[in-house]
């Protein structure tokens, strides 16, 4: 037989251009959007994603951004669930949105082949958050709160496609890999002999490229993301102190401690103390 052709969807609201719900496990019907954008995050479990006629296994922390043009249906793979987050914003309303931050993101989200980002700890635990604040309030304020959720996620995807294409422009390969490796904050417990070898290079190679390149050393670089990571995950998640550090690679507390400390004036606790409470 042959097979079924996608429908096309049309945005649910006559009156409102910004939509939310959760959904569990599958929506299996092949179909695209009718002028409007659908942002999909993996909150809980995985699921089977058929975009485009690839299929992509899609699983917790990950956001994918879909276009009117795009094609897709989710499929629970067998023996799991999932909870997944889906925000939906009119084309036109999106345009304005983009307009508002000053760049050309829009363009380049249309010219990528997948959109399809990893997210960091710290930033789904605040999308966690916007959710909860979505779904318990009253009606009246969803619309701004929704707003704010899409905020958060942006600053995420933000750090994914401006930095990374810009980069591209001005260094090698090998820093551009480097850069890009640690973008990802899985990777930020690696050593930099680790990191070196799964690009592919020497150490003393990574070393002396990228020290040339940005009058940066490698290891302060991988200092620096460490520093950023572990202080968004002690003030935006409960997650223990001693998982922080060995999150940043340090399998000793008391090493990482005097790193924090030594970067930032006051110890991880005090961190937690000043700046959890003010914006937790």
């Amino acid at each position: 037989m042959p097979p079924v052709a996608p429908i096309n969807l049309a945005f649910e609201s006559s009156t409102h251009d910004i939509a939310f719900h959760v959904y569990h496990n599958a929506y299996p019907t092949m179909h695209t959007h009718n002028d409007f954008w659908e942002f999909i995050f993996i909150s809980k479990g995985e699921i089977l994603h058929k975009i485009n006629g690839e299929s992509r296994r899609m699983k917790k922390n990950t956001l994918c951004i879909l276009r009117p043009f795009d094609c897709h249906c989710i499929l629970q793979p067998k023996n799991t669930t999932s909870k997944q987050f889906n925000l939906s914003l009119r084309t036109n309303t999106l345009k304005e949105f983009f307009s508002m931050l000053r760049c050309a993101l829009y363009e380049k989200l249309v010219a990528m082949p997948i959109l399809e980002f990893e997210i960091s700890d710290a930033t789904a635990e605040r999308i966690e958050r916007a959710v909860d604040t979505i779904i318990t309030t009253d009606d009246a304020h969803k619309i701004p709160t929704m707003i704010l959720c899409l905020f958060t996620i942006w600053q995420e995807v933000l750090a994914h496609i401006i930095t990374a294409q810009d980069l591209q422009q001005q260094y090698s390969s090998c820093t551009n890999q480097f850069i890009q490796l640690l973008n990802n904050p899985a990777n930020l417990s690696l050593s930099l002999p680790q990191l070196a070898n799964t690009l592919g290079y020497s150490y003393s190679h990574l070393n002396r490229t990228f020290l040339q390149e940005t009058n940066t050393s490698p290891s302060q670089y991988l200092k620096k993301k460490r520093l950023k990571y572990a202080q968004e995950l002690i003030q935006y998640t409960d997650s223990p102190l001693s998982v922080v550090s060995f999150k940043v690679g340090y399998s000793n507390y008391s090493h990482f401690s005097d790193f924090f400390k030594t970067s930032t004036g006051i110890t991880p606790v005090e961190w937690r103390k000043k700046y959890k409470h003010a914006h937790g």
